[in-house]
């Protein structure tokens, strides 16, 4: 027997919106992709809803990552860490948040700091 047309429009859409729910990056600064002529002092994340970051690294080109602290102990939904002196090189932020609906949301960024 097939399930009844309406049954399935209303979970598919009781899943997109559970999907949905997830907290996403909307902003960062520096922002992806940026070519900077000087280092930046801080990073700046914005999210779509309050997020608690479990982990937040820096690495250069060729380098390990750095972990970042400290994280702020609360969720946020605009969080800023500073960041240490940076030299020229291209560098990547990787990031996992903790959305309210209990989700590991995975992110990275880049950026470059010119000579």
């Amino acid at each position: 027997m097939k399930p009844p047309r309406l049954l399935l429009t209303m979970v598919l859409s009781a899943a997109a919106t559970l999907a949905a729910a997830h907290a996403h990056l909307e902003e960062a600064s520096p922002a992806n992709g940026a070519v900077l002529h000087a280092a930046p002092r801080e990073l700046v994340l914005r999210f779509t809803e309050p997020a608690q970051l479990t982990a937040l690294t820096l690495a250069r080109t060729g380098d390990t990552p750095v972990p970042l602290a400290p994280l702020p102990s609360a969720p946020q939904q605009r969080i800023v860490v500073a960041l240490p002196a940076l030299a020229p090189g291209s560098y990547q932020v990787s990031y996992r948040a903790l959305s309210a609906d209990g989700h590991i949301v995975p992110g990275q960024l880049r950026f470059t700091l010119s000579q």
